[in-house]
């Protein structure tokens, strides 16, 4: 009597169990179909497919499925990019993450911006490693105009003339004569991340507003630049800011996404952060592809601490674009691991190799 109860309990759940899955599986075929198709999902399916994958057996359908969309949209190339931090430290913004904020007190390396020599040099470098882009990134709330305007300029130029990368600037707040003069130096891409909703952003940064960077965005666009835009997460956001983010950039027509995941820095206020646990970032990059399936959703800083050794999934949830080598302030992954792990897994590093 007792195993025949026994038995039925177990029949009972196993029945439930294929209820529970062919009924995700279902939600994500639809909105895969939707998408294919050359439909948007709405903000309500977004949310009801992220209720969905809670657990861990149905977080791995929707992966399955975000992978299937890149397919679909982005194909087996990866786009690689890479940077160089030009300017360092001295930053009067406060955002709560970040080691250059001269608001914090952290150990980092600080110096004015570098020459002109090597930022070209650390173009050619990144090209040689296998980056198809080349970010050239300064501290500060943005530029304006004078001498180191001038200097990234001539940079831009000299890089263009010299290698076949693609160049994108991360310079802060933009100006309309600033931004002309970039485009006319050769810059094809400007980056500049709005990290969280608008809802969440005062809770990440007090010294300007989420108006202000949205501003630049259309400054950049306006005059004939591409867009590099996304965020950080890990900073207590609920995935329901980290969805009204990617829908507001799919609004805003951005062709790059980065996505970054904290890696606490000693010294500012976000150091004592949980970071995120691997299969919610994994879910957070998914559900991406799924609101922006023909965009550039790219991997940046954190990758490496957070995500450890399942770097490789960010693949197969989704990602067609990674940042190698080192990050702004702290130290990536070796190169040369990226790209064999990118062949390894059958897909093509780089679209300019």
């Amino acid at each position: 009597m007792v195993i025949a109860r026994s038995l039925l309990g177990r029949t009972t759940k196993q029945s439930l169990m294929k209820v529970i899955y062919r009924m995700v599986l279902n939600i994500l075929e639809k909105a895969v179909n939707k998408i294919i198709s050359g439909k948007e999902i709405a903000r309500s399916e977004a949310l009801k497919i992220s209720e969905q994958a809670r657990e861990q057996k149905d977080l791995f359908f929707l992966l399955a499925y975000a992978n299937l969309l890149r397919e679909e949209f982005k194909g087996k190339v990866i786009d690689l990019c890479s940077i160089i931090n030009a300017r360092s430290g001295a930053c009067p913004e406060d955002c709560i993450f970040c080691a250059q904020s001269s608001h914090y007190k952290t150990k980092i390396e600080r110096y004015p911006l570098i020459s002109r020599e090597k930022i070209v040099q650390g173009a050619r470098s990144a090209r040689e490693t296998g980056a198809d882009r080349f970010g050239i990134v300064i501290s500060g709330r943005g530029i304006k105009g004078g001498k180191d305007l001038d200097k990234i300029c001539d940079a831009i130029t000299a890089i263009s003339q010299e290698t076949d990368i693609g160049i994108c600037t991360s310079l802060g707040t933009l100006t309309h004569e600033a931004a002309k003069q970039l485009k006319s130096a050769g810059l094809e891409r400007y980056h500049h991340n709005l990290e969280t909703s608008e809802k969440y952003f005062p809770r990440i940064c007090t010294t300007h507003s989420y108006r202000e960077r949205v501003e630049t965005l259309k400054v950049a666009r306006n005059n004939g630049l591409a867009v590099c835009s996304g965020g950080i997460f890990g900073l207590g956001e609920e995935m329901k800011d980290r969805l009204e983010l990617a829908f507001y950039l799919r609004e805003f027509e951005v062709d790059s996404i980065p996505l970054n995941f904290l890696h606490p820095v000693p010294g500012t206020p976000a150091e004592h952060f949980t970071p995120l646990y691997p299969l919610e970032i994994l879910k957070t990059i998914a559900l991406f592809r799924f609101v922006l399936p023909d965009k550039d959703i790219r991997i940046c800083g954190g990758r490496p601490v957070n995500l450890r050794s399942l770097q490789s999934l960010i693949y197969g949830a989704g990602a067609n674009a990674v940042m190698i080598g080192n990050y702004l302030t702290t130290l990536g992954r070796d190169p040369n691991e990226d790209l064999q792990e990118i062949r390894d897994l059958g897909l093509v590093p780089g679209r300019r190799m």
